[in-house]
């Protein structure tokens, strides 16, 4: 199956692959502020999950806890930044959960 073209989603990133993308606009600043805050809560809390982990606890209680694509996406969807560059500067500080 070919891949060109194909834009590669959260679920298929590898880190370290793309350089952190610069971030140029305010919404997207925001955002990225906004789901670093998060993620430090929820990672102090016990509450921050690698991938594999969400889909284990999904049916069970999913609703407490995060991922960081769960963070980034809500993140940038309150403050209207970009959700791939706010995502890809999560993976970088919290590599163990990308």
């Amino acid at each position: 199956m070919s891949l060109h073209g194909h834009k590669r989603d959260a679920w298929h990133r590898s880190l370290g692959e793309d350089p952190i993308p610069a971030v140029h606009d305010a919404a997207t600043r925001r955002a990225l502020e906004q789901a670093h805050r998060i993620s430090r809560e929820c990672h102090d809390r016990g509450r921050l999950l690698k991938p594999n982990e969400a889909l284990a606890v999904a049916c069970k209680d999913g609703h407490s806890t995060e991922t960081l694509y769960s963070i980034a996406r809500n993140a940038a969807s309150a403050a209207g930044g970009d959700v791939d560059t706010v995502l890809k500067h999560l993976e970088h500080t919290w590599p163990d959960f990308a």
